[in-house]
């Protein structure tokens, strides 16, 4: 035999070249097997930190379309309520404030690499968390507005409700005996009775129909009374007019049944006699002249016959009275 077959045949040679041959394989096994335990670290790490982006984007997800349901539909109409329809103003404000709030800016998971994956999923934490807090302030803030809207309406309709109430009230009292058809006043009584138990309750509803309601059969109650006044006015017209024309009848039949008696008058008249003297004629005898008399003072006349430029007409007037008289 040769030398390379005495060497490959040796049985301690043939250990060592077997040893040093196993040696190097296991130094190539441990490093590719460190490689590919490295390889695979990363790999489930990559996926686990994508798995943990993703499910803060879906926490997210929920949260904001709780927040902009929130916002766009309850808050929304809450936001419409002003301060003069609530009991406490300061519900408003509070809620116009928080409606007014902006969202923080949108994250996602649309990055490479574990470090940046996990930066994204702080961000996406952080708003979830923003969306979550806000939806519970906005809810607070919409639901303090809602209840003072509430209360202030419910006490507005029962002070309609009892003003109404009030006057119907009044109403039916008053006008007893006074309506042309009562059935109006029993329908009005009917709903005095209904509203005074509501007016106990929460139902605003029916605390503004029935309040309207009563002033309807109020209305329908005072057009009885004017129908009933229009009547009971027509009604004495025409009994004044029936009394005015039997009236005028029976004083017509009274003077046909009345002939005032003829009288016939002629007057007389007797035209008086006058008795005239004749007429004489005297001549007096001449007399000497004498001295003309001092004039004498002129006396007062005193009744006996008129005076000088008087009418009287002395003894002539005498005689023709007399001669009258017989």
């Amino acid at each position: 035999m040769n030398d390379d077959t005495k060497t490959t045949t040796d049985p301690k040679k043939r250990r060592r070249i077997i040893i040093g041959v196993s040696a190097l394989l296991v130094a190539a096994l441990a490093t590719g097997g460190a490689v590919a335990i490295y390889q695979h670290s990363a790999s489930v790490q990559l996926a686990e930190v994508k798995e943990a982006c993703a499910q803060s984007s879906e926490t997210l997800r929920v949260a904001r379309n709780k927040y902009d349901t929130l916002h766009d539909k309850d808050a929304a109409e809450a936001v419409k309520i002003t301060d003069k329809q609530v009991e406490d103003a300061a519900v408003v404000t509070t809620l116009a404030k928080t409606y007014k709030e902006e969202a923080p800016d949108l994250a996602a998971c649309n990055v490479e690499g574990v470090d940046a994956l996990r930066e994204a999923t702080a961000r996406i934490d952080k708003n979830a968390a923003w969306y979550e807090a806000h939806t519970a302030d906005l809810s607070k803030a919409v639901n303090a507005v809602n209840e003072s809207h509430d209360a202030k309406t419910l006490k507005d309709a029962k002070d309609a409700l009892s003003k109404q109430l009030t006057a119907a009230q009044e109403k039916h009292k008053a006008t007893d005996g006074k309506v042309k058809d009562d059935k109006t006043r029993k329908e009005l009584k009917t709903l005095i009775d209904k509203a005074a138990k509501t007016k106990d309750g929460k139902d605003t509803e029916a605390m503004n129909e029935q309040a309207k309601q009563l002033k309807t059969l109020m209305g329908k109650v005072d057009a009885s009374v004017k129908a009933k006044t229009d009547a009971d006015r027509k009604a004495a017209e025409e009994k004044a007019r029936k009394e005015a024309e039997a009236q005028a009848a029976a004083q017509a039949q009274t003077q046909q049944q009345y002939v005032v008696p003829q009288q016939s008058y002629t007057p007389t008249y007797t035209a008086p006699q006058q008795t005239y003297a004749p007429q004489q004629t005297y001549t007096a005898p001449a007399q000497p002249a004498q001295p003309a008399a001092p004039a004498q003072p002129s006396k007062p006349n005193t009744g006996g016959g008129p005076i000088s430029g008087g009418h009287g007409c002395g003894s002539l007037c005498t005689s023709t009275t007399d001669t009258y008289e017989r």
